[in-house]
């Protein structure tokens, strides 16, 4: 299966690093114009000069989504670049990990207005400037979690904010079909990113992935090829679907080590 994205414009949010930037380098290896968004900086100008290395456009936009005029300029930003994009991967989250009995406020609104609130608006902006245009077809895919299926220990407000992407999905999905606008979310399992790396080099490996059906943690490409799919001409007809890409674990729901739960706060 080859991918086009040539003549395509694509925001990619939390695009400096990890699942984020292996999609913007997919996206452009398909034709695809990127922008790629993400509070850092110097992250973002070199996913830019990756996707440009791969002969794509590119553009770097500074994006706190916590922020609605960040969210406002990064659409302008777009639009002023490359016209209405017609595909969005909403990838950026926040995790703080923490019993759910210390949650402190602040953690809770870090997470909630990145993972969901800022998830939406973005979208909303996004299907504006794309009603707005003569394009025909338009993607949104939703990068949630496996974790918003399960209950694990110290995730519960993370939790939280990606079932409720799930409900977005869903709603936006039905309303924005009119539009010719897919709404779809890939959950990934536990992936090997640079942060789960320096988290197994600080604490040890937390997970057991000899559990995992498919034997090992995903890779950041498993999950960009399936948002890469969900928001190709392949999936025109898919859209309100969760796709699992962990290797199924959340069949077993078992990769957790028993010691993980011993090391959180107040166990």
């Amino acid at each position: 299966m080859g991918f086009d994205y040539a003549g395509q414009t694509a925001i990619v949010t939390g695009a400096g690093r990890g699942i984020g930037r292996e999609v913007a380098y997919r996206l452009a290896d398909a034709g695809a114009n990127v922008v790629a968004a993400a509070r850092t900086s110097d992250e973002i100008e070199r996913t830019v000069e990756g996707v440009e290395e791969r002969g794509a456009s590119g553009l770097a936009v500074p994006t706190d989504l916590r922020d609605l005029d960040d969210i406002d300029a990064l659409v302008d930003a777009t639009v002023g670049a490359f016209g209405a994009a017609s595909v969005l991967v909403n990838n950026a989250g926040v995790h703080v990990a923490g019993a759910p009995l210390e949650r402190t406020k602040s953690e809770v609104e870090s997470m909630v207005g990145v993972n969901f609130e800022g998830l939406f608006f973005l979208s909303q902006r996004f299907a504006n400037a794309f009603v707005d245009s003569d394009r025909e077809r338009g993607s949104i895919v939703n990068v949630s979690s496996i974790a918003g299926h399960l209950s694990v220990p110290a995730m519960t407000v993370y939790i939280g904010t990606k079932a409720g992407v799930f409900g977005l999905t869903r709603g936006l999905a039905g309303e924005l079909a009119q539009y010719g606008i897919t709404v779809n979310s890939v959950s990934p399992g536990l992936t090997r990113t640079e942060r789960i790396e320096s988290l197994f080099a600080e604490q040890g490996e937390l997970y057991n992935a000899d559990t995992i059906p498919m034997g090992r943690l995903a890779e950041p490409g498993d999950v960009a090829d399936a948002c890469l799919f969900l928001a190709s001409e392949y999936a025109s007809y898919v859209t309100g679907v969760d796709l699992p890409v962990d290797g199924g674990a959340v069949v077993t729901a078992a990769i957790y080590r028993d010691q993980y739960v011993d090391r959180q706060p107040g166990r």
